[in-house]
């Protein structure tokens, strides 16, 4: 008995050895690649495309219409001031000029006249020959005839406009950025005849996908190049963000494009906007960092003066081709576990190889 009891407590010893044995094998520290984190505010690119619109367009049109019997422009015409545009039937208009011409002449003459009378009813009256009555009804034919002529002359100056007006021509420098009437077209008053734009400026207008960043794009510099080209011809800051999202869930944004550099863009244009904007700082880590507990995104660390690693829980803002952007749960200056972190466990002893890049 004494025997088998012997053989028992050695057999107990035994595997108790093993088992130490076992336990300081599993417990060997485990390669493993780290990197420190560092706080970084990344920045973020987007490529816009857009057209060239005018800064400053307005539309021009006959006062009184009639029918176009020419148009003297097409888009893409440069004007300059005095310029003729197009040109409507003057045939009602110069017969209105010559009655309000014959108006006044007829006007002037009853005037004379009035006038001849008021002179002759004062003189009878001085010499006792006229009564007051007789000078009263002359000053009020007077009075009347000069009434009349005011109007003619009057009539006369709006028929002249009139016949001005049969003519459209441009008040300042521009460019013809659409045709609207044609010759023979009978237009009404006011109706548009071609738009124009000012030589002066020039927009480039975008329409993005929404995004909340683009807030922070107001007043940022927006690279401007041609659809077709590589280089950036101008750069400028966007100088409109719209705050609604159109049907099609995009937004509109724009940059003002000023000085001789507008002369280098034509309108219609399509072009290529490189807009650059800081986020808000993260810790930058690669992919093969994270992992999961309890569903919930977490990394492995390795606390300073430690060989052995911690999961900690962290809060993902976004991701990049082969980084992972965290926002929270992590400080600058931390060994995070990049290769090897699934084979961790809490507590984990672990040895550096070296810091991955």
């Amino acid at each position: 008995m004494a025997v088998t009891a012997f053989i028992r407590g050695l057999a107990l010893v035994s595997l108790g050895v093993a088992g130490v044995g076992v336990a300081r094998a599993e417990e060997s520290p485990l390669p493993v690649h780290v990197v420190t984190t560092t706080i970084v505010a990344p920045e973020r690119s987007y490529r816009l495309t857009g057209t060239i619109e005018a800064l400053d367009s307005y539309p021009a049109g006959f006062r009184d219409g009639g029918r176009v019997i020419s148009v003297a422009v097409d888009v893409g015409d440069v004007l300059h001031e005095g310029d003729e545009i197009a040109r409507v039937d003057p045939a009602r208009t110069d017969a209105s000029l010559r009655a309000a011409e014959a108006s006044l002449v007829a006007a002037n003459a009853a005037l004379d006249q009035a006038e001849q009378a008021q002179t002759r009813a004062e003189g009878l009256l001085a010499r006792g020959s006229g009564t007051q009555a007789e000078l009263d009804q002359a000053r009020e034919s007077y009075l009347t005839a000069r009434a009349a002529r005011d109007q003619a002359e009057a009539q006369l100056a709006t028929a002249r406009r009139a016949v001005e007006d049969t003519v459209l021509t441009v008040t300042r420098d521009a460019i013809v950025i659409d045709r609207s009437a044609e010759a023979g077209q009978v237009v009404g008053a006011g109706q548009t005849i071609v738009t124009l734009a000012s030589l002066e400026g020039r927009e480039a207008v975008f329409l993005t996908p929404d995004d909340p960043r683009l807030g922070e794009a107001l007043g940022s510099d927006v690279a401007i190049r041609p659809l077709e080209g590589d280089t950036a011809r101008i750069v400028v800051p966007v100088t409109e963000v719209s705050p609604v999202v159109a049907e099609t869930g995009t937004v509109t944004a724009k940059a003002q494009i000023t000085g001789e550099a507008a002369r280098g863009f034509t309108i219609g244009e399509p072009v290529v906007g490189e807009l650059r904007l800081q986020d808000a700082p993260v810790i930058s880590l690669p992919w093969t960092a994270l992992n999961a507990s309890a569903g919930q995104p977490s990394v492995w660390i390795l606390p300073e003066g430690s060989d052995r690693v911690r999961l900690v829980p962290v809060e993902i803002s976004a991701f990049t081709r082969d980084q992972v952007e965290i926002a929270s749960g992590l400080e600058e200056g931390v060994q995070v576990v990049t290769s090897g972190s699934h084979a961790l466990y809490p507590d984990r002893p672990v040895i550096v190889l070296e810091d991955a890049e």
